[in-house]
């Protein structure tokens, strides 16, 4: 596949939300690695296809300001770079105050160094509510190495490769390229069963089933309710939406098995509890209680990417 090298380049300074951590927003250790994005300590490429614009997407951490160069194969309008910055500043969280959980926690005997280490840290969404449910759909019943070889596959057959900032990275894809395919010609991606949940969801976007604008001003319920009409998508990939695709920082109802785990281990020290009591734990953190896990979640593998914890590894399927 020949490169798309983007060589127009536009660059704008943003202020987020304080309190904010650059590095625990951008780079979330807990979710595999893939090559339509590279983080470095203060700096993240990605790639975006936005109003049928292939773009690139550089970000630098100016301390509490934002360096953000867009990079296209010619010179972007006023009115499409202002629109790409609303969105920019949905997708990568710029605008919510998480103020009010970092103060009343500071002083928690669980968390209060895990806030201050991490201090800013907020979910993220970075894709589209479509790139998002395909990266759901790629991580269902599969270990990770198996998930991201099928996102790979993925990359290779319906996006491109561009080249931007002395970056070669993956693109995602319109809805309508999926489309035009077939669920045979999926399943030779190695997805599987996943070839039928992935057309039969592509299709719904492409017809305008649901509207994700429309979902980002809706309530908690009213998103769960659009969700669920989805294809292939159930209560557990629902709730981590709420979280990490609309910023409903309470959104903790269920605690899947391969997380009871690892949270019984780090909040018990006991090899298996309750989900209920781990959910029970939560509670305190009111209206924060799935901001607060992502906190404790995050900071494990964190702790991971610099030293070996025997027992998690053995919890994590490769």
């Amino acid at each position: 596949m020949k490169n798309l090298t983007l060589k127009n380049e536009e660059s704008i300074i943003l202020e987020p939300k304080l309190p904010y951590n650059f590095d625990a927003n951008f780079h979330k250790p807990s979710h595999f690695p893939s090559s339509d994005n590279i983080w470095e300590k203060g700096k993240y490429w990605i790639t975006m296809v936005w109003n049928e614009k292939y773009l690139g997407l550089k970000f630098e951490n100016m301390k509490n300001k934002i360096k953000i160069n867009i990079y296209s194969q010619k010179p972007l309008s006023k009115e499409f770079i202002d629109n790409l910055m609303l969105e920019l500043r949905w997708r990568f969280n710029f605008n919510q105050d998480i103020s009010g959980f970092c103060d009343k926690f500071r002083d928690d005997k669980k968390i209060r160094l895990i806030i201050k280490k991490w201090r800013g840290m907020k979910p993220m969404a970075a894709n589209s509510l479509y790139e998002t449910l395909v990266i759901y759909i790629v991580l269902q019943n599969a270990t990770i190495r198996r998930s991201a070889q099928m996102l790979e596959n993925l990359f290779s057959k319906f996006g491109k490769k561009i080249k931007f900032d002395n970056k070669i990275l993956s693109t995602f894809w319109e809805p309508e390229i999926v489309a035009k395919s077939s669920e045979e010609e999926l399943k030779k991606l190695k997805l599987g069963y996943r070839a039928k949940t992935l057309m039969n969801l592509t299709k719904q976007f492409v017809n305008k089933n649901i509207d994700e604008f429309k979902l980002r001003t809706s309530s908690k319920e009213d998103v769960k309710k659009e969700i669920l009409k989805l294809y292939g998508i159930g209560p557990a990939s629902i709730e981590y939406l709420l979280f990490e695709d609309f910023y409903f920082l309470d959104a903790l109802e269920t605690i899947p098995q391969w997380e009871q785990k690892i949270l019984s281990r780090l909040l018990f020290n006991r090899e298996l509890v309750p989900a209920k009591r781990i959910l029970n734990f939560f509670k305190k953190y009111k209206p924060y209680e799935k901001l607060a896990f992502h906190y404790i979640w995050e900071d494990l593998f964190w702790r991971r990417k610099y030293e070996h914890i025997d027992w998690l590894e053995k919890e994590i399927r490769l």
